[in-house]
Protein backbone atom coordinates (compact mmCIF):
# COMPACT_ATOMS: atom_id res chain seq x y z
CA UNK A 1 0.00 0.00 0.00
CA UNK A 2 2.72 2.58 0.74
CA UNK A 3 4.14 2.02 -2.73
CA UNK A 4 0.66 2.40 -4.28
CA UNK A 5 0.17 5.64 -2.36
CA UNK A 6 3.48 6.98 -3.69
CA UNK A 7 2.36 6.12 -7.22
CA UNK A 8 -1.14 7.61 -6.90
CA UNK A 9 -0.20 10.87 -5.17
CA UNK A 10 1.33 12.60 -8.24
CA UNK A 11 -1.59 11.38 -10.36
CA UNK A 12 -4.15 12.82 -7.94
CA UNK A 13 -2.29 16.13 -7.84
CA UNK A 14 -2.24 16.26 -11.62
CA UNK A 15 -5.97 15.56 -11.80
CA UNK A 16 -6.65 18.27 -9.23
CA UNK A 17 -4.68 20.73 -11.34
CA UNK A 18 -6.67 19.80 -14.43
CA UNK A 19 -9.89 20.77 -12.65
CA UNK A 20 -8.78 24.41 -12.66
CA UNK A 21 -7.90 24.42 -16.37
CA UNK A 22 -10.70 25.97 -18.47
CA UNK A 23 -12.33 23.70 -21.03
CA UNK A 24 -10.87 23.84 -24.53
CA UNK A 25 -12.55 25.97 -27.20
CA UNK A 26 -15.37 24.39 -29.15
CA UNK A 27 -14.91 23.53 -32.81
CA UNK A 28 -16.25 26.98 -33.76
CA UNK A 29 -13.70 28.69 -31.50
CA UNK A 30 -15.97 29.72 -28.62
CA UNK A 31 -14.37 29.43 -25.18
CA UNK A 32 -16.75 29.14 -22.18
CA UNK A 33 -15.99 31.75 -19.52
CA UNK A 34 -18.93 31.24 -17.16
CA UNK A 35 -22.47 29.86 -17.35
CA UNK A 36 -24.13 31.82 -20.14
CA UNK A 37 -20.95 33.59 -21.29
CA UNK A 38 -18.50 32.57 -24.03
CA UNK A 39 -15.55 34.29 -25.69
CA UNK A 40 -14.03 33.94 -29.15
CA UNK A 41 -10.92 35.45 -30.76
CA UNK A 42 -10.06 35.09 -34.45
CA UNK A 43 -8.78 36.85 -37.59
CA UNK A 44 -11.58 36.98 -40.20
CA UNK A 45 -9.35 38.79 -42.71
CA UNK A 46 -5.59 39.22 -43.09
CA UNK A 47 -4.25 41.86 -40.70
CA UNK A 48 -7.35 41.75 -38.50
CA UNK A 49 -7.77 40.87 -34.82
CA UNK A 50 -11.33 40.39 -33.61
CA UNK A 51 -12.88 39.20 -30.34
CA UNK A 52 -16.50 38.54 -29.42
CA UNK A 53 -18.64 37.74 -26.41
CA UNK A 54 -21.81 35.63 -26.61
CA UNK A 55 -24.16 36.28 -23.69
CA UNK A 56 -27.19 34.24 -22.61
CA UNK A 57 -29.41 36.93 -21.12
CA UNK A 58 -31.24 34.37 -18.97
CA UNK A 59 -27.99 33.62 -17.13
CA UNK A 60 -25.99 36.85 -17.28
CA UNK A 61 -27.07 40.33 -16.18
CA UNK A 62 -26.14 43.42 -18.20
CA UNK A 63 -25.51 46.69 -16.35
CA UNK A 64 -24.07 50.09 -17.17
CA UNK A 65 -21.53 51.82 -14.95
CA UNK A 66 -22.92 54.79 -12.96
CA UNK A 67 -22.22 58.49 -13.58
CA UNK A 68 -19.83 58.43 -10.61
CA UNK A 69 -17.43 56.30 -12.70
CA UNK A 70 -17.39 58.68 -15.68
CA UNK A 71 -13.94 59.88 -16.67
CA UNK A 72 -12.14 56.74 -15.52
CA UNK A 73 -10.66 53.89 -17.52
CA UNK A 74 -12.50 50.58 -17.29
CA UNK A 75 -9.89 48.97 -15.07
CA UNK A 76 -10.24 51.83 -12.57
CA UNK A 77 -14.04 51.91 -12.38
CA UNK A 78 -15.31 50.67 -9.00
CA UNK A 79 -18.40 49.24 -10.73
CA UNK A 80 -16.33 46.70 -12.71
CA UNK A 81 -15.45 44.73 -9.56
CA UNK A 82 -17.00 41.30 -9.74
CA UNK A 83 -17.87 41.64 -13.42
CA UNK A 84 -17.33 38.60 -15.62
CA UNK A 85 -16.47 40.93 -18.50
CA UNK A 86 -16.67 44.63 -19.32
CA UNK A 87 -16.56 46.67 -22.53
CA UNK A 88 -16.60 50.38 -23.27
CA UNK A 89 -19.94 51.86 -24.23
CA UNK A 90 -21.13 55.41 -25.04
CA UNK A 91 -19.72 58.07 -27.30
CA UNK A 92 -19.02 61.10 -25.11
CA UNK A 93 -17.85 64.71 -25.05
CA UNK A 94 -14.85 66.24 -23.30
CA UNK A 95 -16.76 66.41 -20.03
CA UNK A 96 -17.47 62.64 -20.32
CA UNK A 97 -21.17 63.25 -20.90
CA UNK A 98 -22.61 60.37 -22.96
CA UNK A 99 -24.26 60.87 -26.33
CA UNK A 100 -27.86 59.67 -26.52
CA UNK A 101 -30.28 58.33 -23.93
CA UNK A 102 -28.32 56.65 -21.12
CA UNK A 103 -29.62 54.85 -18.01
CA UNK A 104 -27.80 53.23 -15.08
CA UNK A 105 -29.60 51.40 -12.26
CA UNK A 106 -32.91 52.75 -13.55
CA UNK A 107 -31.79 56.40 -13.45
CA UNK A 108 -31.19 58.48 -16.60
CA UNK A 109 -27.92 60.35 -17.08
CA UNK A 110 -27.84 64.05 -17.96
CA UNK A 111 -27.88 63.84 -21.75
CA UNK A 112 -25.55 65.48 -24.22
CA UNK A 113 -27.70 67.90 -26.19
CA UNK A 114 -26.99 69.12 -29.73
CA UNK A 115 -28.87 71.98 -31.36
CA UNK A 116 -31.25 72.01 -28.38
CA UNK A 117 -32.62 68.61 -29.38
CA UNK A 118 -32.03 65.22 -27.75
CA UNK A 119 -29.84 62.87 -29.78
CA UNK A 120 -31.93 59.94 -31.05
CA UNK A 121 -29.46 57.15 -31.71
CA UNK A 122 -29.88 53.35 -31.75
CA UNK A 123 -30.25 52.10 -28.21
CA UNK A 124 -29.84 48.90 -26.18
CA UNK A 125 -32.10 48.72 -23.13
CA UNK A 126 -32.27 45.93 -20.54
CA UNK A 127 -34.57 45.31 -17.60
CA UNK A 128 -34.24 43.36 -14.37
CA UNK A 129 -34.43 40.45 -13.76
CA UNK A 130 -32.09 39.13 -16.50
CA UNK A 131 -33.61 38.07 -19.77
CA UNK A 132 -35.15 41.27 -21.04
CA UNK A 133 -33.12 43.34 -23.54
CA UNK A 134 -34.16 45.13 -26.68
CA UNK A 135 -32.53 47.23 -29.40
CA UNK A 136 -34.50 50.24 -30.51
CA UNK A 137 -33.81 52.23 -33.65
CA UNK A 138 -36.69 54.58 -32.79
CA UNK A 139 -35.30 55.34 -29.35
CA UNK A 140 -37.56 57.43 -27.11
CA UNK A 141 -36.35 60.66 -25.53
CA UNK A 142 -36.97 59.32 -22.00
CA UNK A 143 -36.51 55.83 -20.50
CA UNK A 144 -39.46 53.50 -20.53
CA UNK A 145 -40.85 51.89 -17.40
CA UNK A 146 -38.80 48.93 -16.18
CA UNK A 147 -35.56 49.84 -17.92
CA UNK A 148 -32.66 49.11 -15.57
CA UNK A 149 -30.04 50.23 -18.09
CA UNK A 150 -29.83 51.78 -21.52
CA UNK A 151 -26.94 52.79 -23.74
CA UNK A 152 -26.88 54.51 -27.13
CA UNK A 153 -24.50 54.34 -30.08
CA UNK A 154 -24.26 55.25 -33.74
CA UNK A 155 -24.74 54.28 -36.50
CA UNK A 156 -26.80 51.14 -37.09
CA UNK A 157 -25.00 47.99 -38.25
CA UNK A 158 -27.71 45.34 -38.74
CA UNK A 159 -31.42 46.10 -38.89
CA UNK A 160 -34.01 43.33 -39.18
CA UNK A 161 -31.27 41.02 -40.43
CA UNK A 162 -30.02 43.43 -43.12
CA UNK A 163 -26.36 44.47 -42.70
CA UNK A 164 -25.17 47.92 -43.75
CA UNK A 165 -23.25 48.18 -47.01
CA UNK A 166 -20.33 50.13 -48.42
CA UNK A 167 -22.87 52.55 -49.87
CA UNK A 168 -24.14 53.23 -46.34
CA UNK A 169 -20.57 53.79 -45.15
CA UNK A 170 -19.94 56.34 -47.90
CA UNK A 171 -22.21 58.83 -46.14
CA UNK A 172 -19.83 59.04 -43.15
CA UNK A 173 -16.42 58.39 -44.67
CA UNK A 174 -14.19 58.96 -41.62
CA UNK A 175 -16.20 57.15 -38.93
CA UNK A 176 -17.68 54.46 -41.14
CA UNK A 177 -15.61 53.75 -44.25
CA UNK A 178 -12.14 53.98 -42.71
CA UNK A 179 -10.69 51.14 -40.62
CA UNK A 180 -10.69 51.77 -36.85
CA UNK A 181 -10.75 49.76 -33.63
CA UNK A 182 -14.42 48.92 -33.01
CA UNK A 183 -16.92 48.00 -30.34
CA UNK A 184 -20.40 46.83 -31.37
CA UNK A 185 -23.42 45.27 -29.73
CA UNK A 186 -26.35 43.25 -31.08
CA UNK A 187 -29.17 40.81 -30.35
CA UNK A 188 -30.10 37.55 -32.07
CA UNK A 189 -33.54 36.76 -33.49
CA UNK A 190 -34.81 35.37 -30.18
CA UNK A 191 -33.76 38.48 -28.28
CA UNK A 192 -32.28 36.19 -25.64
CA UNK A 193 -28.66 36.31 -26.78
CA UNK A 194 -26.50 39.42 -26.65
CA UNK A 195 -23.52 39.59 -29.02
CA UNK A 196 -20.60 41.96 -28.38
CA UNK A 197 -17.84 42.41 -30.95
CA UNK A 198 -14.51 44.21 -30.58
CA UNK A 199 -11.79 44.74 -33.16
CA UNK A 200 -8.20 45.76 -32.46
CA UNK A 201 -6.64 48.41 -34.66
CA UNK A 202 -4.05 51.17 -35.14
CA UNK A 203 -1.38 48.51 -34.64
CA UNK A 204 0.81 48.80 -37.73
CA UNK A 205 -0.73 46.56 -40.41
CA UNK A 206 -3.71 45.83 -38.13
CA UNK A 207 -5.78 48.94 -38.88
CA UNK A 208 -9.15 47.79 -37.56
CA UNK A 209 -12.45 47.34 -39.41
CA UNK A 210 -14.82 49.45 -41.46
CA UNK A 211 -18.42 49.51 -40.29
CA UNK A 212 -19.42 47.40 -43.30
CA UNK A 213 -16.98 44.72 -42.13
CA UNK A 214 -18.18 45.06 -38.54
CA UNK A 215 -21.79 44.65 -39.65
CA UNK A 216 -20.92 41.59 -41.73
CA UNK A 217 -19.30 39.91 -38.72
CA UNK A 218 -22.19 40.78 -36.43
CA UNK A 219 -24.65 39.21 -38.84
CA UNK A 220 -22.44 36.12 -39.18
CA UNK A 221 -22.45 35.83 -35.38
CA UNK A 222 -26.24 35.77 -35.41
CA UNK A 223 -27.20 39.38 -34.75
CA UNK A 224 -30.39 40.54 -36.46
CA UNK A 225 -30.27 43.95 -34.75
CA UNK A 226 -26.94 45.67 -34.02
CA UNK A 227 -25.30 49.06 -33.76
CA UNK A 228 -21.91 50.66 -33.26
CA UNK A 229 -20.61 51.83 -29.88
CA UNK A 230 -17.67 54.16 -29.29
CA UNK A 231 -14.46 52.80 -30.80
CA UNK A 232 -10.94 53.90 -31.63
CA UNK A 233 -8.81 54.23 -28.51
CA UNK A 234 -11.94 53.78 -26.39
CA UNK A 235 -12.42 50.16 -27.45
CA UNK A 236 -11.66 48.06 -24.39
CA UNK A 237 -12.38 44.51 -23.28
CA UNK A 238 -11.83 43.31 -19.72
CA UNK A 239 -12.30 39.66 -18.85
CA UNK A 240 -12.07 38.91 -15.15
CA UNK A 241 -10.71 42.43 -14.70
CA UNK A 242 -7.81 41.94 -17.14
CA UNK A 243 -7.46 43.86 -20.41
CA UNK A 244 -7.72 41.45 -23.35
CA UNK A 245 -8.05 43.61 -26.48
CA UNK A 246 -4.64 44.60 -27.91
CA UNK A 247 -4.14 48.35 -27.59
CA UNK A 248 -3.33 50.83 -30.39
CA UNK A 249 0.41 51.50 -30.64
CA UNK A 250 -0.16 55.23 -30.10
CA UNK A 251 -2.36 54.68 -27.04
CA UNK A 252 -1.03 51.76 -24.97
CA UNK A 253 -2.77 52.87 -21.75
CA UNK A 254 -6.52 52.34 -21.38
CA UNK A 255 -8.43 55.48 -22.28
CA UNK A 256 -10.70 57.25 -19.84
CA UNK A 257 -14.31 56.91 -21.01
CA UNK A 258 -17.82 57.90 -20.01
CA UNK A 259 -19.12 54.46 -19.08
CA UNK A 260 -18.90 50.70 -19.55
CA UNK A 261 -21.17 47.73 -20.07
CA UNK A 262 -20.62 45.13 -17.35
CA UNK A 263 -21.64 41.48 -17.65
CA UNK A 264 -22.46 40.05 -14.23
CA UNK A 265 -23.80 36.96 -12.54
CA UNK A 266 -27.53 37.45 -11.94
Amino acid sequence: MPRLHVFLAPLLLALAGCASIPPPPAADGWQPLAPGLAHRAWAPWPNSEVQALRVDLAQVRVSLSPPADAGQSLDQMPSRRGALASVNASFFDRAFRPRGLTVSAGQPWPELIKANKPVKDPLLACSDPPGGCTIRFDAPTAPERGWAMAVSGTPWLVRDGQARSAEDDASCANLCAQSHPRTAVGLDASGRQLIVLLAAGRRGPVKGLTLTQTAQLMRELGAVQAFNLDGGGSSTLLIGGESRLPRPFNEPVLRRVANALHLLNP
